[in-house]
């Protein structure tokens, strides 16, 4: 009968580390971007599938934009520009959607005289700032929870994570990460509410 309570346990701390995984990967991601960590950036991301990704999430946030416009164009003239526009974000998201550029594109790092330099932003405040944990590992994970919105499996080896960007609340990034080999990737990426 002792064995079975022990069992239990062992069971549901495999089960947190496993749902915990990818989170930790999408945190390790987002520090690769901020510190410009190509490698990781490079061993972690599918580039492939997250340009397809980005590209259909970027061209379906320009269509929705321009729609929304009230002084758009007569519907025929406004399908011409849909067609005219879609395509030519394929060109910067190939470019940017690399492992040197994407904190580019995010927002992350800027450009400046021919050289990628970190963004001089100003960090909003943590979870726990004005405590002494301010600055500390567990108010990193606090404010990092405090913008999670969504992270849900849709399979054993698939999850979709949604975070608020830092800066600006309106926009989200919804990750798709997929377990290939013995590690997670990220291999789709969509950018909401730009």
């Amino acid at each position: 009968m002792r064995r079975v309570p022990q069992v239990v346990l062992i069971v549901a701390a495999l089960l947190a580390a496993y749902v915990a995984w990818p989170v930790y990967t999408v945190a390790r991601l987002r520090n690769a971007m901020i510190a410009g960590d190509s490698a990781v950036l490079a061993a972690r991301i599918d580039w492939e599938a997250v340009r397809r990704s980005l590209k259909a999430s970027m061209s379906a946030e320009a269509m929705a934009r321009f729609a929304a416009d009230p002084d758009a164009p007569a519907p025929t003239t406004w399908q011409s520009i849909k067609r005219t526009v879609a395509p030519r974000l394929g060109w910067v998201i190939d470019r940017y959607a690399t492992p040197e550029y994407l904190p580019v594109l995010l927002g992350y790092y800027r450009f400046w005289r021919g050289t990628v330099r970190p963004m001089l932003m100003t960090e909003p405040p943590t979870a726990l700032a004005g405590t002494f944990l301010a600055g500390s590992v567990p108010d990193r994970c606090a404010s990092f929870l405090r913008r999670l919105r969504r992270a849900a499996f849709l399979s054993p080896t698939t999850m979709v994570v949604e975070i608020e960007d830092k800066y600006t609340s309106s926009r989200r990034y919804t990750a798709t990460l997929d377990l290939q080999g013995w590690q997670w990737k990220l291999t789709g990426l969509a950018i909401g509410g730009l």
